[in-house]
């Protein structure tokens, strides 16, 4: 809403639901990749390419047992990639508010982002 005797800024306007389209388009990305890379885990399992694996594994031996076919890699692959569509959502909104000059938010979604990497590190050890 424009201040009395402004014209609103649809420029801010229209750039605020840029921003909400990019935000949608990151999680449904996010969601549908990793949703098929599990599936391709859950068909490998079901040709005999192999299963689950005792623990998740980490991106470079995930990558190799994908390279190679083998379910396992694409189980912790989709799983990857469905922990850190959040991560590029959040990341991207600190970005998008930056560029629209909304320090309140900058501040508010870095410090969500900070949350989430701290989980992380806290997590790993």
């Amino acid at each position: 809403m424009a201040a009395p005797g402004r014209e609103p800024d649809h420029t801010h306007e229209a750039m605020h639901g840029g921003v909400d389209r990019v935000v949608r388009i990151t999680l449904i990305v996010g969601l549908a990749a990793g949703m098929a890379l599990l599936a391709v885990g859950l068909a490998l399992t079901l040709a005999g390419r192999g299963g689950l694996a005792q623990s998740s594994l980490r991106a470079l031996p995930a990558l190799r047992a994908a390279a190679h076919w083998r379910a396992e890699g694409f189980y912790s692959l989709g799983l990857l990639v469905l922990i850190l569509t959040p991560f590029v959502r959040v990341l991207g909104s600190v970005v998008a508010f930056t560029v629209l000059r909304e320090w309140r938010f900058v501040a508010v979604t870095s410090v969500v982002l900070l949350v989430m990497i701290a989980s992380i590190v806290v997590g790993a050890a």
